[in-house]
């Protein structure tokens, strides 16, 4: 028994024997003060062969003449000694074979189930009965068979909830465990009293563990950790038992000193307060017959020789070994020579590795989790909104696990590895914990990309999907020059999908880095990194064909170390995987050639041949990342019965893709990708008149513009960019496989704008394309959005910006390398220092532009402006073109992050600066979207404050209308339920219409016109949002105004507010999950006389 945590927590009604049935969470703590193992009193000692017993049965009481069995009796007939004397039993020495070599639930499951059938008149019989049971004579069973019953029924019992009515039965074994719930006796006095009677050599050990008596990490101390355990002599070896941990459990238990900041990923700020926890009863098979060196770590004897060790272990290592419990064993959990065996650590640099050894052919079934904690002294002012989001690193391999902390400020942590396999149990217990000393905080501690629950590296996740690593078998992925290539063996037929994150690069703009493809039985990922830093590449997979979203099986963590990383995206693929789609087969759609994902194109054309399902038309994009391509490509499309062919001209040498897209021939507006490849072209030289001739294409784009929308309704309105008169648009959930629907998109026209009407149905990432029809077959995209609908708590708390300014750290600079620009490719020894000097300004020049552009691309105003003021400082032309462009883009990218800002406050004020500022910066239309969204919600705040004003300019006659009513109409106590549950009133308090009358009667401070002028929805709750619309749900605006006006007035107001808060999850935002509750050991507390062996 011991503390922990759980996900869930479990109070089994009967006794149940893991595996069985699941055991109740198992703690991270000790035995707490609310169950007692003290050594016993001299009242009820060891002698259970003495005293005649009077036992008490269903009303009768009988005499019975034979010897009693019960633990503290004083009087009686004396019987025989059992045939071992106490000087005579074998001395202690480590025993020869391991618990698993001699015992398994399977193999004594028939003993199980005898013990726990065992009639309940044995409780209120005396000893001798209850041996004779327990022995029962049986050849087969032998001294293990009847040491297993003898524990089993003991730790059976529910001691600490045992309910008595009545003085029990003398001598009794009932009357024995009310002693222990009273501190007059302890489970380790009753073993050896029943082994004993069974003729089983057993021994008292006296020592300490680590019950909840010790602090961890703490020293310990004999007098308050005192305890017992017993040894028992069994096929000529001592082993272990300890019935009360084994039998008891304490949940709930906090000492106060902690506050969690991080659960498995999950941030929070949760401030413990101290309480004793509750004891609950459970059978832990754990502390039947555990190993010497397992069991040493939490309890420790007085005389060295009982820790049964080859290599006794010294008390100073006792008290500062990390804290082990009985989880981080069963789990074959080990510490390795770079494992940290002190349970007290200090990080360096701001950086501390937990690692731990996994037995390879059963850590699939385990799964992990971590909870860390600050202490609550160690924290000052300046830190208290500091959020530690995103600084532990989890890997579970078949081999290991390791957490890897860095800390952005320094202070005392506390951190609980919890793990549970999965064939046993969906309970979480505590396997170990460690408290560290940060000193010193990580240097420009940046937060990691993401934290995948399920954690780092190829593990049982990966293997579960068919996935087996065969380039990165670990977690971390190193590289100088940001190109990665993955390739994984895919055992089954499955479908892949990708995600690239970046703590400060938004997804939309990652989705371009990477693409993945199936080939010849492997799943390759490949990826050009934009610049140095870490990244997240997170790999989903699911059966091939099966629709709904698939599960994340696999995460990196890539690092870009090099000097100078900067690479070009992929050309454009319209979900970043490359072959068919899975929808290819719901529209009938098939590659006849090529059918794979890539293509050579030699002297720069190919063609592509696909055949399609009646009604189906197919269109095509092809995209290059190089304007001078793009300028010189051309796509002809023909169709014949059915059969569709594309012939490719590319004469630019270069990477180029092509994405396939299939809708019905009656629906155009939503298209849908069925295929997509990547082409290499090798070129060809043009002459004159194709020149002049490509020189008038108008497929120039190269760079799509990207956004991220974020969003928690179910509906989103984007604006089509002005100037396209024939557009469509891809939508499809990421990392999901969902059947076609056309009616999820469509084209609306409002105040003059066309806009595409977008409908999400479920949580979850979407990405929509938009395209512009050149021709009825060929397609160009003109637009990209991420779109993440998130629950409303969830919608901002993901501020890597803001945590970053709190903590002081910066993004890390990538400076151009001098070299490109210092040595001239061609050097002139004529060259006059005038000229050179002009030439180095020059190239100086270009480098800033890259520079510049690259901050263009990634959307980043502080590297964009650091840039602008150095090129500012080489003198370019006050009409320099790119200094032009950098400038509008970086106004509208401030514009853009303060209407963010604006919409997340909700401030009306705020809100219409922000707009009035956004237009005026609003080059080229590339704030579009953002004032859309913008506009619609200053449109929701100002219906709100009219619904405010509405409410405040009522009447006093139609307030005492109101009042008046005795039995009010249908619809009216209603409406003011609601009104008075959202300023804070109980549904208790309104549910009787006098209360209501009373508080609208109220004047001064507690008016309610005061009340609702001050009332804010962000400083309400969605739970007390839900109970107001509850109380009028089933009522409509008119109804409520046929009967009252005023009441009318409170209606649409309550109305208005729930709306809001429900879009905004009102108080509760932010707040992302509670921590599960601690089990630990029941305290033992200290007797003035210790029990001896």
């Amino acid at each position: 028994m011991g503390t922990g945590a759980s996900t869930q927590v479990q109070q089994p009604t009967r006794p149940v024997t893991a595996p069985y049935a699941k055991p109740a969470v198992n703690g991270n703590a000790a035995p707490s003060s609310s169950a007692k193992n003290p050594a016993p009193p001299k009242s009820a000692g060891l002698d259970l062969r003495r005293a005649h017993t009077s036992v008490q049965n269903n009303g009768h009481t009988s005499s019975d003449e034979s010897t009693s069995s019960s633990p503290g009796a004083r009087s009686g007939q004396q019987q025989d000694p059992p045939n071992y004397h106490r000087s005579q039993i074998p001395p202690p020495r480590p025993p020869r074979t391991l618990k698993s070599d001699i015992f398994s639930l399977e193999r004594y499951k028939e003993v199980d189930d005898y013990v726990l059938n065992a009639p309940p008149k044995l409780l209120v019989g005396n000893f001798n009965e209850l041996i004779k049971y327990l022995t029962r004579n049986n050849e087969r069973w032998d001294d293990l068979c009847k040491i297993r019953a003898i524990f089993l029924w003991v730790t059976s019992i529910d001691v600490y909830n045992l309910k008595v009515d009545g003085v029990p039965p003398t001598h009794s074994p009932l009357e024995y465990f009310t002693k222990i719930q009273c501190n007059m006796g302890n489970h380790a006095h009753l073993i050896s009293g029943l082994c004993q009677m069974a003729g089983i050599p057993c021994v008292i050990i006296s020592g300490m563990n680590k019950s909840a008596a010790y602090d961890i990490g703490g020293r310990v101390d004999r007098k308050s950790m005192g305890a017992q355990w017993n040894a028992v002599y069994v096929n000529d070896d001592w082993r272990f038992l300890d019935a009360f941990w084994a039998s008891a459990c304490v949940v709930g238990r906090k000492t106060g000193e902690w506050t969690l900041v991080d659960s498995d990923g999950n941030v929070t700020q949760e401030d413990e307060e101290s309480a004793e926890g509750t004891t609950q009863h459970r059978i832990n098979e754990f502390y039947f017959f555990p190993d010497p060196d397992k069991l040493v770590w939490t309890h420790y004897p007085d005389e060295v020789q009982w820790q049964l060790l080859d290599r006794p272990v010294s008390q100073k290592e006792f008290e500062e070994h990390v804290y082990l419990r009985e989880r981080f064993h069963y789990l074959g959990m080990k510490l390795m020579p770079n494992s940290h065996d002190r349970c007290v650590l200090s990080s360096k640099d701001g950086e501390i590795e937990i690692v731990f050894s996994l037995p390879p052919k059963s850590s699939e079934n385990s799964r992990f989790k971590y909870m860390l904690y600050q202490g609550q002294k160690s924290r000052n002012k300046e830190e208290e909104d500091i959020l530690l989001d995103r600084f532990v690193m989890f890997e579970h391999t078949a081999h290991l696990l390791r957490f890897t902390i860095r800390f952005p400020i320094s202070g005392r942590f506390k951190m609980d590895v919890f793990g549970l396999d999965v064939t046993e149990s969906d309970i979480f217990d505590l396997a170990c914990t460690y408290i560290i000393q940060c000193n010193e905080a990580k240097k420009n501690c940046l937060p990691l990309p993401d934290v995948p629950p399920i954690g780092w590296g190829p593990g049982a996740n990966a293997k579960e999907a068919g996935l087996k690593p065969i380039t990165h078998d670990g977690a971390i992925i190193v590289t100088k020059d940001g190109n990665v290539e993955i390739r994984l063996a895919a055992e089954k037929n499955i479908q892949l999908h990708q995600m690239l994150k970046h703590a400060l690069i938004d997804e939309a703009t990652l989705s371009n880095y990477a693409v993945t493809r199936l080939e010849n039985g492997e799943a390759v990922v490949n990826i050009r990194l934009p610049q140095g830093g870490e990244y997240a590449l997170k790999l989903y997979a699911d059966d091939a064909g099966k629709e709904g979203v698939a599960p994340n099986v696999l995460n990196y963590l890539i690092k870009s170390e090099g000097k100078n990383v900067s690479n070009p995206p992929f050309p454009n693929i319209s979900d970043g995987s490359l072959g068919a789609k899975p929808l290819s087969e719901n529209l009938g759609v098939k590659a006849i050639t090529p059918k794979g994902g890539n293509i050579q194109a030699k002297n720069g054309r190919t063609r592509v041949e696909f055949q399609a399902r009646s009604g189906v038309q197919l269109m095509v994009e092809l995209h290059s990342s190089d304007e001078l391509a793009c300028k010189r490509m051309m796509v002809t499309p023909k169709e014949e019965n059915g059969k569709w062919i594309f012939d490719l001209d590319m004469p630019e040498e270069g990477e180029y893709s092509l994405n396939v897209f299939g809708c019905s021939k009656n629906s155009v507006d939503r298209i849908y990708n069925v295929h997509s490849y990547l082409v290499k072209s090798d070129g060809r030289k043009l002459d004159g008149a194709e020149i002049d001739m490509r020189a008038q294409n108008k497929h120039v784009q190269t760079h799509v513009p990207i956004e991220t929308v974020q969003t928690s309704d179910n509906e989103v309105l984007i604006p089509i960019p002005p100037g396209f008169e024939d557009v469509c648009a891809s939508l499809h959930r990421r990392n999901a496989n969902d059947p076609p629907n056309a009616h999820q998109v469509d084209i609306i026209e409002q105040d003059g704008i066309q806009l595409i009407r977008a409908r999400l149905p479920e949580f979850g990432e979407y990405q929509l394309n938009l395209y512009d029809r050149d021709r009825k077959a060929v397609l160009r995209n003109i637009a990209k959005y991420q779109i993440n609908r998130r629950p409303p708590g969830e919608l901002y708390e993901d501020n890597t910006k803001m945590l970053m300014h709190n903590l002081g750290a910066t993004q890390p600079i990538v400076e151009e390398d001098e070299e490109e620009y210092a040595a001239p490719s061609r050097i002139d020894k004529n060259e006059s220092d005038e000229d050179k000097n002009k030439r180095m300004e020059e190239e100086q020049r270009r480098a800033t532009r890259r520079q510049i552009q690259k901050a263009i691309d990634m959307k980043d105003p502080e590297m964009l402006e650091r840039y602008i003021q150095a090129y500012e400082k080489l003198n370019p032309a006050y009409d320099d073109e790119m200094l032009v462009k950098a400038r509008r883009v970086l106004a509208a990218l401030d514009a853009k992050e303060e209407l963010t800002q604006a919409c997340q406050r909700r401030d009306l004020d705020s809100l219409k600066k922000a707009i009035a500022r956004a237009k005026d910066v609003n080059y080229d239309h590339q704030l579009d979207l953002q004032l859309a969204l913008a506009n619609r919600l200053r449109d929701q705040l100002e219906r709100i404050e009219k619904l405010r004003h509405s409410v405040l300019n009522l009447d006093s006659k139609t307030i005492a209308e109101i009042k008046t009513y005795s039995n009010p109409p249908d619809g009216v106590h209603q409406s003011m339920m609601a009104t008075f549950i959202l300023l804070g009133n109980t549904p208790k308090e309104v549910r009787n219409w006098r209360t209501c009358q009373a508080l609208v009667g109220k004047t001064g401070k507690e008016s309610l016109m005061r009340r609702i002028s001050g009332f804010d929805p962000k400083d309400c709750s969605l739970a007390v949002a839900q109970l107001a619309k509850h109380m009028i749900e089933n009522y409509s605006m008119s109804q409520i105004r046929d009967v009252s006006a005023g009441a009318a007035t409170f209606f649409g107001w309550s109305l208005g507010m729930i709306e809001e808060i429900e879009s905004t999850g009102g108080s509760g935002m932010g707040i992302i999950s509670k921590p599960p509750q601690k089990q630990e050991r029941p305290k033992t507390k200290n007797s003035s006389r210790n029990g001896k062996r």
